[in-house]
């Protein structure tokens, strides 16, 4: 049995070889939200990364993006931070959107007496917060005599991408207002004498290069939220010059511990990177792993058994732009324990797939983490048709995928791949189906809906389905639907989640989501003075 609390990489830092001072390996991933079944992976990788380290002479730091958990459970997210700190050696982490699930309190409640560090440049926080002392804008750390510093991004999103209740006590500054108190923070690491710097950011790819862009002394940028695969290090996509001209490394490591990532750095006697080997893994880990699964039930109780799963289709890809068999049967547990006509889910709520075999009310609840509120409320045909029109559009002409399609119960389409939609029907309980004219939708017919608050915000990724209507509110989420609409099921020894079609997306064109080919070494010399 892994004892938690026995884990010493302080001490063993101290028997590794003389380092030598120019050169760092980082171990990085991003983005878990608190997966059980690949965080596995990553803590294996992990773990062989400080074994690695022992026979290495550099520098070496193990970094997380942030959103290490999902959701506001306190119980769950303490027992992902011990991971984090008692197992992998986790040395800093960004603050990610999710880490404020349970508001400031929330994340207090799990960093307070926490080795692994949290940190935020660009947030602001009331005099009195109680984290106030828990975040650090930067922070040194030394081994050996070697001295590198680190800044945070938060999301500046982040009153868009998080419930509102989550906001209070806690802000995050715009893009310029970031950048100046990172470069303040920047300058004052320098006349510290460090002249190595990282910022690990929870704000999105294309965000961190106009931080790399913008920022002076920043060499690395360990990037999280949207979920991007960055293979390897090529110059002029994820090696882009700074404000003085100087190369930045960036990476990201897609989400839900599918990947991590491994850095080999060297620097000139200036601080500026020299050579530089950016290698992304899969994770080993794609199934329950049996002592993580106990060291869970040691600090979070034994689940009930729900059901059996014989057969059920894998996660898509990018569950933002692709139709899920678990997402349906979900909508469909809303649908029927709210007693509506339709529900609707945003594809990147669920954020995993159970795994054929047991499946337990935690496997459920791990499914859908975010523990939003379930609301009943009616919609009229065109706002409905509306909302379904611009999450395409909107999804299938961003990198990521962003904000991401609506999955539905009671209502089946048909989209291209560019995000225009083909054709959409209304299904009556008893399976007829009624075409709606997507180019005319009415504003007299209307349906009763079930979704949740945070699809229902005003000024959130889905103003269309703001409620328009008076409002039914209730104190759980679709895992309690979910967990409720199974256990209510005949026969729960054989179950299948397969694909019914219901939303289908056609291919026009080329896909639209490529990655970078793996360019695992790179020579880089110091930019001329411009």
């Amino acid at each position: 049995m892994i004892n938690m609390n026995s884990y010493n990489f302080d001490s063993f830092r101290e028997k590794t070889k003389p380092i030598n001072p120019q050169k760092l390996s980082i171990f990085y991933y991003n983005d878990t939200h608190g997966n059980s079944d690949q965080i596995a992976g990553i803590v294996h990788s992990a773990k062989q990364f400080k074994a690695d380290s022992f026979n290495s002479n550099s520098v070496n730091f193990i970094l997380s993006a942030g959103d290490n958990y999902s959701g506001a459970d306190v119980k769950k997210n303490n027992f992902i931070v011990s991971l984090m700190q008692n197992i992998m050696g986790v040395d800093l982490s960004a603050i990610g959107n999710h880490e404020i699930d349970g508001g400031v309190q929330g994340l207090y409640d799990v960093a307070k007496n926490r080795k692994t560090q949290f940190i935020a440049t660009n947030v602001i926080l009331q005099e009195n917060s109680p984290i106030k002392d828990i975040i650090k804008k930067s922070t040194i750390k030394e081994q050996k005599g070697v001295k590198y510093g680190f800044i945070g991004a938060m999301p500046i999103d982040f009153k868009t991408c998080s419930k509102e209740e989550n906001q209070k006590d806690i802000s995050v500054m715009d893009f310029n207002e970031s950048i100046k108190a990172m470069q303040k923070e920047i300058n004052d690491l320098k006349l510290q004498g460090v002249n190595k710097i990282i910022l690990l950011s929870h704000s999105g790819y294309e965000l961190d290069k106009k931080y790399a862009q913008n920022l002076d002394g920043v060499d690395i940028i360990v990037g999280g939220h949207t979920h991007t695969v960055v293979e390897g290090a090529k110059n002029g996509e994820n090696i882009v010059k700074s404000k003085s001209g100087e190369p930045v490394l960036i990476v990201q490591a897609g989400e839900n511990g599918k990947y991590f990532g491994r850095i080999e750095a060297e620097f000139d006697e200036n601080g500026i990177l020299k050579e530089i080997e950016n290698k992304l893994e899969k994770s080993t880990n794609n199934k329950k792993c049996p002592i993580i699964e106990h060291i869970k039930e040691e600090n979070l109780g034994k689940s009930p058994k729900i059901a059996t799963i014989s057969k059920i289709d894998s996660f898509p890809k990018n569950r933002r732009i692709a139709p899920c068999a678990w997402t349906n049967a979900v909508a469909n547990s809303m649908k029927s324990e709210l007693n509506t006509q339709i529900a609707l889910i945003n594809a990147a709520n669920i954020r995993k797939v159970p795994q054929a075999g047991i499946l337990t009310e935690r496997d459920v609840s791990e499914s859908a983490p975010m523990k939003n509120k379930l609301l009943r409320t009616k919609i009229t045909q065109k706002q409905l048709i509306e909302a379904i029109k611009s999450a395409l559009k909107r999804t299938f002409s961003d990198k990521e995928g962003v904000p991401g399609i609506l999955i539905t119960s009671g209502i089946t389409y048909k989209a291209d791949d560019k995000g225009n939609l083909l054709e959409a029907y209304f299904v009556e309980k008893d399976g007829t189906k009624t075409s709606i004219d997507i180019n005319n939708p009415s504003e007299n017919i209307i349906y009763t809906i079930a979704y949740d608050n945070f699809v229902a915000k005003k000024d959130g990724e889905y103003p269309e389905l703001y409620p328009k209507f008076e409002v039914e509110n209730f104190e759980f989420d679709k895992d309690t639907t979910m967990i409720n609409y199974l256990n209510k099921l005949s026969k729960k020894d054989d179950l299948e989640f397969i694909d019914d079609k219901r939303i289908e997306i056609q291919k026009t064109s080329q896909p639209t989501f490529q990655y970078n080919k793996i360019q695992n070494f790179l020579n880089l010399t110091r930019p001329k003075a411009s």
